[in-house]
């Protein structure tokens, strides 16, 4: 099996139970990663975010409200070893919350689009994780690779 293959199963099953319903509630959607399996969980808060980051950057990521999986998300980079991809998403998270909200605050925030600095398109902001992106296209790790290694991995043991 082709490694887009691998992470395009593990995608699947990780949304097949997400609906408007869901992903519209900040709670349940929140849950609803949550309490999937582990391997899920990872596959679908790094794929988001890669997605997100690789079509509009690090700000489409916060303003979409995915934003309110980076904690998770750096968890789980640092779990596949995506050392590179976490400093920088940490980095990132740094500078959206440089207010120090608590996670579940810092969550509500993004999620109902409520952090003016996100959803004013503040300059200081805007060009600071534009940097951000720049070092996320020039990484040398293969966020890919390092997923499905972790995959194949999980399922051996």
């Amino acid at each position: 099996m082709k490694n887009e293959e691998i992470t395009s199963k593990y995608y699947a099953d990780s949304v097949k139970g997400l609906n408007s319903k869901i992903l519209n509630d900040k709670d349940l959607w929140y849950n609803y990663v949550i309490n999937l399996p582990q391997n899920l969980q990872v596959t679908y808060t790094i794929l988001i975010f890669h997605q997100q980051v690789f079509n509009g950057g690090l700000h489409q990521y916060f303003f979409n409200s995915y934003g309110q999986f980076a904690y998770l998300t750096i968890e789980y980079l640092k779990l596949i070893k995506a050392y590179q991809a976490s400093k920088i998403l940490e980095k990132a998270v740094e500078v959206v919350n440089s207010e120090k909200y608590s996670i579940d605050e810092f969550r509500t925030k993004i999620f109902n689009r409520k952090l003016d600095k996100i959803t004013d398109f503040d300059d200081e902001l805007w060009h600071l994780l534009e940097k951000l992106d720049d070092e996320y296209d020039n990484l040398d790790e293969d966020l890919e690779q390092l997923l499905v290694d972790y995959l194949i991995n999980h399922l051996k043991s």
